[in-house]
Parts: structure tokens; sequence; C-alpha cells
């Protein structure tokens, strides 16, 4: 860095006499400098040593120890969403329970952003007037959440198929297992071809 041409607080001259009130300004003018000046020149940038204000380089991030900034130290709303890269935020960033639905926006959550896992899908053809048991899960645990999915891909005969799909849950007494079953039951009078699909949340 340069240094002659930094201007002086008082010039003297070879064989000048430093007076008392020289010193004292010298003082006072250093003591001001240190009170005034501002790390606010860009980074890796060289210093303007005939300039009037004292524009110090900015702080790295080495010059930050590690812990340094806490939360205590940052200005109400200072970092906003540009100031975050995309994917910084992850879940191992997020306290337990930090989002709750206060912090979801209403329709934030599609069905795109859902992830499923199948329990069980099947299809078969269901005559009018009879009744079919399909095997959802067995050994189902407490609290699961299923989601049912059926469709009539086709109907034949008669005039019209109707078919109702329900869960049915069953015990043996003495056995603590519960299975799970999807209990389609034709109530039209035409045969029916049954997609079906049980869905719960992936884990």
């Amino acid at each position: 860095m340069a240094i002659s041409d930094i201007p002086e607080f008082v010039k003297v001259g070879p064989g000048d006499l430093i007076r008392a009130e020289d010193w004292n300004g010298v003082q006072q003018q250093t003591r001001q400098t240190m009170r005034t000046h501002h790390h606010n020149r860009p980074f890796g940038t060289p210093p303007n040593d005939s300039g009037t204000s004292d524009d110090a380089e900015q702080i790295d991030s080495d010059g930050i120890a590690d812990g340094a900034i806490t939360a205590s130290k940052l200005a109400p709303n200072s970092v906003t969403s540009a100031a975050i890269p995309s994917n910084a935020i992850n879940t191992g960033q997020l306290a337990d329970n930090a989002v709750d639905t206060s912090k979801i926006a209403n329709s934030a959550v599609t069905s795109a952003k859902l992830s499923f896992a199948t329990v069980a899908s099947g299809s078969f053809t269901l005559n009018a007037g009879l009744t079919s048991d399909q095997l959802v899960q067995q050994n189902a645990k407490a609290g699961s959440v299923l989601l049912p999915n059926v469709f009539l891909s086709s109907s034949s005969g008669g005039s019209q198929s109707q078919v109702i799909a329900q869960f049915v849950y069953t015990q043996v007494p003495g056995i603590p297992a519960v299975n799970v079953f999807l209990r389609f039951a034709n109530t039209g009078t035409s045969a029916a071809t049954i997609i079906w699909k049980v869905l719960t949340f992936a884990s």
C-alpha cells in the first residue's frame, strides 16, 4: 500500500519544532479517524490514499470468527429469501416442529408435493349382486393412514353396475394381528371390471 501520498494530519518539514498543540492535534485526529473509519471499500480493491475519508476494506468471511454472528446480531428481516441460495435449507436445518400449519400458505401443498407408497393394488371383475373382499394389508399398524383409489374400467350386461367399496378390519380373538381388506359390493345389474389401489404416505 502506498504511504507517501497519504495526507498528513499536521505537515512539518525538516528542522521544524513539534509544538504541544501539534502533538495533541495529531492524537485527536488519530482518535477521530479510528472512530469514523468504515469497512466499506469492496474487498480486494486498492485503497485511495489521497482520499479524505478513511474507507477500510470490507471484512471477508475469514475475518469473522466461527460462531461470532448470532441471531441477536441480525436486524429484524435482514435476511430475505433473495439472500438464501436455492436448496440451502434442508430438513437438517429446521428445528423439530419449526414448521406449523400457520407457516404453510393455503393451497401450497399440492399432490406433486406429497409422496405416496402403494400398499396393495389389483383388478378383477365383479358380477352383479356379488361381494368380494380384497386383501390390503396383513398385520396392519395402528394409526396408519390408508387411502383407497377405485375405478370401474368397464361394465357388461344388464343396465348398470354400481360398486360400493369400504374397508373391513378383521382380528382373531387372542391374536393381536389385524388384517385389512377392501370389500367390494356390486349392487347393480351389470358386471363391473374394477381397478383398485390403496396408498399410504411414504415414510
